[in-house]
């Protein structure tokens, strides 16, 4: 009797426990963090800005006779126009095509350039990039002095040094998610706006006139 009282006793406890504590307890549940989205930028850009080029060559005055009077060096600048498009391979290199035209403001010289160029680049930083250009351009020089009329052409290397700078939403990506190349998110490499600044050599010493060209171009990029 009294064996069967306790068991009684014990099943009125374990009843009441679950009446009152709201029944089975249900386990925990794991809480999984959400896997980070990847970022991957296009490596294409395309660029728009103004330039100035300068431009000299050798010019000889002759006597009535035919003879050499002297020589001196006709130099000239002006304004234009440069559009730049490329893919960066990783953020140490890259290629580039641009044209530009300079034929504003100009006294004797107006300006052509096509080419295509290696662009090695070094990160400084999370927003800039320093870069160089090497590579193989057309350019053509028209001479208008009145007494001159004559277009020169030259084919072959030309080089280049300048800056990029990204105009891009950062805090915006990180909140998107993690960048899917190790090289993203250094320098100008992010989908956005971005400005650059850079000097080219067209020619030196080219032609029996000795031609010498150098552009300074500045202006806007869009990273897709």
């Amino acid at each position: 009797m009294k064996k069967a009282l306790q068991t009684i006793t014990v099943s009125s406890l374990v009843a009441a426990s679950a009446l009152f504590g709201g029944g089975d307890i249900a386990p925990a549940e794991e809480v999984i963090a959400p896997i980070p989205a990847h970022i991957d930028p296009n490596p294409f850009y395309v660029g728009l800005g103004l330039n100035w080029a300068g431009v000299s060559r050798e010019c000889t005055c002759y006597t009535p006779t035919g003879e050499i009077h002297y020589q001196t060096r006709a130099e000239d600048s002006s304004l234009g126009g440069i559009i730049r498009a490329g893919y960066d391979f990783n953020q140490y290199i890259g290629i580039e095509a641009r044209a530009l035209k300079a034929s504003l403001n100009s006294d004797f010289f107006e300006t052509e350039h096509y080419g295509i160029f290696l662009k090695p680049m070094m990160p400084i930083g999370e927003r800039m990039n320093i870069y160089g250009l090497l590579g193989y351009g057309h350019t053509e020089i028209d001479t208008d002095c009145g007494t001159l009329h004559e277009t020169f052409e030259h084919d072959g290397f030309s080089y280049g040094i300048g800056l990029e700078y990204d105009l891009s939403d950062r805090d915006a990506d990180k909140e998107e998610g993690e960048y899917d190349r190790p090289f993203d998110g250094h320098g100008d490499q992010e989908k956005g706006w971005g400005l650059f600044v850079d000097y080219q050599n067209l020619m030196h010493d080219e032609g029996p006139d000795n031609y010498r060209a150098n552009v300074v171009s500045f202006g806007i990029t869009y990273d897709f």
